[in-house]
């Protein structure tokens, strides 16, 4: 049944350039751009409209819009309000991972960060943290540029980061501020274009200067470095008859992939799911996600509208026009038939695992639960997270458990069901790592709290077998089973997940354990230690003038006496 108040105010719209905005709850459904606002919201509520269009208006109960100069806002409008509230009834481009992103931060002396947070600042995204780490290996030790992020005004030393020349020592003032900005400028130009012509350039100086002073040893570290980033470029690169700047992307229903070529070196291949066409993509990733494009975006065919999208992007948005360029587009293709067959495949595994485990409905998805401790101590939960099979890191969340001196999982589980559900939905399935007793455990605390719909079973570690609820008898499926093999990567995930997170806390017990040791190191010199290094490795790591900063000069002497002793290690 149509709102009464949404047609006043449809009948109140102007026929006007804008966004209007369909939403339940307050929470917006669909959001959609128009020329003329009026006529293009009542064709939703008219006679004619069918299928989707009557979804939406019979689900809404209210309706929002914005009213815009031209057309060309209104479509900015609508993708930037699409990418920030995922409407349910909207095409939606979905990232099948978090891709980092890098950004310098820290004043004149800036350090390198990476991020999987998109900001106006920030150089990407890279295909993966991995790639891009590696990226920065190569160039950090040749640059120098720091690696910490200390206010430099506090600190009295040169790091061990110096030492080992992987650091010019802005806090000692042994680099200018005009020459540390130009190797951030170069790893910039690096990172964000694919140009390495100017650190190598730089790279070439510096071996020259080495060899006139006589310096051949540094001369050879140099030339090393230099064919290190060599090779890497090889391996990174595409062959073109001159250095090439393209975005080329695949477009089929149900995904997309898009690889990113500057300066003729492949910087990141990426996929995402997409209902949709090129038009949809170019619109979410572009515009409502303000990615930068390159000049030239390869696309696998042409579509209606294609020169107004060049335009609308202020980039050349066309098909392969040489061999160099269908080179790269093929690789856009063959990835995204693996990112379609590999979807496919993860399908087929869902619907067997629906139908082995008996559930109601495609586990699409779950959510897996892992106890970590120390004999008791320390106990600590993790839940992970699987949409369609995939993790989603994002939707990661770990649990800090009290009240614990002995091991109990089964009260652990309990803790951390109670905890999670009433604050958060409740998964198609809940993968627990262990036997039938915590999985009934589970079960009954999920009752208590009047969940009692929620699929939930086990996996024994002894022989990976599959434990239900109540009688129902254990499931043994062979070790190559696809549905089997799923629940285990949940499992491993969960585990990996829950003891990273207990590892860190022991290292920080360690490190309060490692103060109260220390005689004349009350609580609040401790708190204060801790604040200012974080760990034993911080302690280890700080200059004489920091330590006596915050515990004065005997306390920091009788610090660094100890670690130079060899009394204490810093945990791994």
């Amino acid at each position: 049944m149509i709102n009464v108040d949404i047609l006043e105010k449809v009948h109140s719209m102007p026929q006007k350039p804008g966004v209007y905005i369909f939403k339940k709850n307050g929470v917006p459904i669909y959001i959609g751009k128009a020329k003329r606002l009026k006529s293009r919201v009542s064709s939703y509520f008219s006679n004619r409209a069918i299928g989707k269009a009557t979804r939406i208006s019979s689900s809404a109960d209210d309706i929002d819009y914005i009213v815009l100069s031209n057309e060309r806002e209104a479509l900015l409008m609508e993708a930037n309000l699409i990418y920030a509230h995922k409407p349910r009834f909207n095409t939606l481009l979905k990232e099948t991972h978090a891709y980092p992103y890098v950004r310098f931060r820290g004043g004149d002396f800036p350090y390198i960060e990476i991020t999987h947070e998109k900001t106006s600042d920030s150089i990407g995204p890279f295909t993966s943290v991995s790639f891009l780490r590696n990226l920065i290996n190569i160039i950090q030790p040749v640059l120098q540029f720091r690696t910490c992020t200390y206010d430099l005004t506090k600190v009295k030393r040169p790091c061990f980061e110096y030492h080992i020349k992987r650091c010019s020592a802005p806090c000692m003032g042994l680099v200018s501020k005009e020459e540390y900005g130009e190797r951030i400028r170069i790893a910039r130009a690096f990172l964000m274009e694919g140009d390495a012509k100017k650190i190598k350039a730089w790279m070439r100086k510096r071996i020259e200067a080495y060899a006139k002073q006589k310096m051949f040893e540094s001369a050879e570290v140099m030339k090393r470095m230099y064919e290190r980033l060599n090779n890497f470029l090889v391996t990174q690169s595409v062959e073109f008859q001159e250095p090439i700047d393209v975005d080329a992307v695949d477009v089929r229903e149900g995904g997309a992939v898009l690889v990113k070529v500057r300066n003729g070196m492949m910087l990141a291949k990426l996929e995402f799911e997409l209902k949709g066409g090129y038009k949809d993509f170019i619109a979410r990733y572009y515009m409502g996600r303000g990615e930068t494009p390159a000049p030239v975006i390869l696309v696998g065919r042409n579509f209606r509208g294609i020169k107004t999208w060049s335009k609308r992007i202020s980039s050349i948005v066309r098909i392969p026009e040489n061999e160099s360029e269908r080179d790269i587009l093929s690789i856009a293709s063959k990835n995204l038939d693996e990112y379609l067959n590999g979807a496919t495949r993860m399908r087929r595994t869902l619907e067997e695992l629906k139908e082995k485990l008996g559930l109601s409905k495609l586990p699409e998805l779950i959510e897996g639960i892992d106890i970590s401790h120390t004999a008791g101590t320390l106990t600590v939960a993790s839940v992970v997270v699987f949409v369609k099979g995939r993790p989603s890191k994002e939707h990661y969340r770990r649990y800090r458990l009290s009240n614990f001196s002995k091991p109990d999982d089964f009260e652990a589980m309990r803790q951390v069901i109670k905890r999670r559900y009433p604050r958060h939905s409740t998964p198609d399935l809940l993968l627990i790592d262990g036997g039938k007793g915590q999985v009934n455990a589970v079960v009954e605390t999920l009752r208590s709290a009047n969940l009692d719909n929620v699929h939930v079973v086990g996996l024994a570690k002894e022989d990976e077998r599959i434990v239900f609820p109540g009688k129902q008898a254990d499931l043994h499926l062979s070790m190559d089973d696809n549905a089997l093999r799923l629940l285990i990567a949940v499992r491993d995930e969960s585990h990996r997940f829950a003891t990273s997170y207990h590892y860190l806390l022991r290292g920080k017990k360690m490190t309060e354990s490692f103060l109260d040791s220390i005689s004349g190191i009350g609580p609040k010199r401790k708190r204060a230690l801790l604040k200012a290094f974080k760990s034993l490795k911080g302690i280890r790591r700080a200059s004489h003038d920091e330590l006596k900063k915050i515990v004065g000069e005997k306390m920091a002497e009788k610090i660094e006496s100890i670690f130079s002793q060899g009394g204490i290690q810093s945990p791994r």
